[in-house]
């Protein structure tokens, strides 16, 4: 083999340094992402020491509220107002009205169902005047 020239030394040289560059290169890139990731810094941060995140939370919010509460308000007394008496009618009439509520619902949703079922899907037995032609027979 041929001994290196001053050539091949050189060339070999600049390789070494490009190599050795190149580590230096990626190691820094490494720790600035390291540095800029800061969602993983925070979790690994609150699963190496949970009790320091948790008090921190709890004293922030502690004085949050007194720095922003508006503290205790002294409820004004309370006005009474005494109830109108209703009249034995008036009193019946609500009673029913209230129990008639569910009744009423059932016989609304019967009637529009019905109403429904005629309109679109041509139920034409209830109402023996319409029927619906298809215009493609």
């Amino acid at each position: 083999m041929a001994h290196p020239t001053e050539k091949s030394k050189r060339l070999a040289e600049l390789v070494n340094q490009g190599e050795a560059s190149r580590i230096v290169l990626t190691d820094a890139h490494l720790c600035l992402r390291r540095t800029l990731d800061v969602p993983s810094r925070i979790k690994s941060s609150m699963t190496g020491a949970p009790a320091k995140w948790l008090g921190g939370s709890l004293l922030a919010g502690l004085t949050t509220s007194l720095l922003f509460g508006s503290g205790k308000k002294k409820a004004p007394a309370e006005i009474v107002t005494p109830k109108k008496e209703r009249g034995f009618v008036l009193g019946l009439l609500t009673l029913l009205f209230t129990l008639s509520k569910p009744a009423v619902k059932i016989y609304g949703t019967k009637l529009l169902k019905d109403y429904l079922s005629r309109r679109f899907i041509g139920g034409s037995d209830l109402r023996p005047g319409v029927t619906r032609n298809s215009p493609y027979r």
